[in-house]
């Protein structure tokens, strides 16, 4: 076995001169294309199926209290924010023969599955202090495992193709993939508390979903291998504090921030969804339907999306999506009423054609810093982009948490009370339709300000290219 071994700072990588090695802007096959994306399907399974289904199982199986519940899981999100771009770092600075970011694909793939499988594992009714310790570090083991797998899974797209179009195509079948995960992490894990002997059930469903996990992730490392030559390219070795003013610099600031206000947006429309069903529409039967018809509707139309960015601004793209977004949830949210299943379905089903844009075009951006960056300022790096992408996306859900309950507390809405005073409807009906609607205007508006187009990208790969040849001489 072969560990990766992390160049020190002011350490040659090892490809050689600068510019050696670089990815060429070719199409990568369909074959390559389907087996990096499935990579894509295992890590979408257990983030959601944990997202959706670990704090229940913490209250309602294994018996803690929902403060320390929720206290656990949120130690588990702080790590996994603080972990990402040290992780980008670590990987950008590591030396391998499978290629720097391939091989953690590699041997992270069966540690990332194990670390799932055990977080299921605790024994039901067993509260007690030593169980919440245990539930936090096997959460910070997962959120490790994560960060070690998902930061050079998604750094794997610029190495794989210079192509402006073909990274918009690996990250069109990385959304197909993803979706597929949201159904079947959250939906399985949701039909799985239904069952009367749920804690059994609960280990069947982890076991298969943490094999899942390890064999697509290894796939998409064995699919990515005829490119790993190309995960050769020098990364410009750095103190840790200049990372800081890699993140200030003005078009990777305004990706970053785009990302927080679309998480916040997202954020608040998943988490209001179940009052707004509770609370508007009077079923949450309807929701589960709607959620279903907005996740496959949003697949089905991520290749038009990404058809339509070969000939149009991706800028002006998101910004026609998110106003659109923001014009049917509005619309949703004013009309919807108890009965209007019709109604709700066909919105959510519309929702789910313009959002589509948002699991397409914004992760296609962030594969394109990193010629940029280099371009611009003599430096490369790669996987700590993705590192920070990763996350500010956990920063926004954080934001969305806090201004969806201070928005529900100034309406007056009140925990554990069936039936609501009609301002706290009033606060659920706005916070479901206006508040995500604002966010994504505002992303798409803030977007326009990006300067990172196909035109200047082209321009600046063609010097990068140059500057390698001179080198070469």
């Amino acid at each position: 076995m072969v560990t990766p071994e992390i160049v020190g700072a002011g350490r040659r990588g090892a490809g050689g001169p600068p510019g050696a090695g670089r990815p060429p802007p070719v199409t990568v096959t369909r074959g390559a294309s389907v087996g990096y994306a499935a990579g894509d399907l295992g890590i979408s399974i257990a983030y959601f199926a944990v997202g959706f289904f670990f704090l229940f199982y913490l209250t309602d199986l294994v018996g803690l209290s929902p403060a320390v519940a929720g206290t656990v899981v949120l130690i588990g999100k702080l790590w996994d924010g603080v972990n990402d771009p040290l992780i980008g770092i670590m990987v950008d600075r590591t030396r391998s023969r499978h290629g720097r970011k391939r091989v953690y694909l590699l041997y992270g793939a069966v540690p990332f599955g194990l670390s799932f499988v055990a977080l299921w594992w605790l024994p039901a009714g067993s509260a007690s202090t030593a169980t919440a310790v245990i539930a936090t570090l096997l959460s910070l083991v997962f959120a490790t495992t994560y960060s070690l797998v998902g930061v050079p899974y998604q750094a794997l797209v610029p190495v794989m193709t210079a192509d402006y179009d073909e990274r918009t195509r690996l990250v069109s079948y990385k959304a197909i993939f993803s979706t597929i995960g949201v159904i079947i992490g959250g939906g399985i894990a949701l039909v799985v508390s239904s069952q009367a002997g749920v804690e059994a059930a609960l280990r069947i469903m982890a076991v298969g979903f943490g094999v899942a996990v390890a064999a697509t992730i290894l796939i998409a490392a064995t699919a990515t291998r005829p490119h790993a030559r190309y995960d050769t390219v020098e990364i410009t070795p750095v103190p840790l504090r200049h990372y800081v003013r890699l993140a200030l610099e003005p078009n990777v600031a305004i990706l970053l921030l785009y990302k927080v206000l679309g998480a916040v947006a997202t954020g608040v429309l998943t988490a209001s969804l179940p009052y707004f069903a509770t609370h508007v529409l009077g079923s949450t039967a309807v929701a589960t339907i709607a959620l279903a018809t907005y996740t496959v509707v949003g697949a089905t139309l991520v290749p038009v999306w990404n058809r339509l960015t070969h000939r149009i601004d991706k800028r002006r793209l998101v910004l026609v999506s998110n106003s659109a977004a923001a014009v049917v949830l509005l619309t949703i949210a004013l009309l919807a009423g108890t009965g209007s299943t019709v109604l709700f379905v066909a919105g959510s089903a519309l929702l789910g054609a313009v959002m589509s844009a948002y699991l397409v075009i914004p992760p296609s951006l962030v594969p394109d810093l990193v010629d940029w960056y280099e371009y611009e300022r003599g430096e490369r790096h790669e996987a700590v982009f993705f590192g920070l992408w990763m996350t500010v996306h956990q920063l926004g859900l954080g934001i969305a948490g806090f201004v969806l309950g201070v928005f529900l507390g100034v309406f007056g809405y009140r925990a554990n009370v069936e039936v609501q005073e009609a301002t706290a409807v009033l606060g659920v009906r706005l916070a479901f339709g206006i508040i995500p609607g604002v966010f994504l205007v505002l992303a798409a508006l803030l977007l326009l300000k990006y300067r990172i187009t196909r035109e200047r990208l082209t321009v600046a790969q063609g010097e990068l290219a140059a500057r390698a040849g001179d080198g070469a001489r």
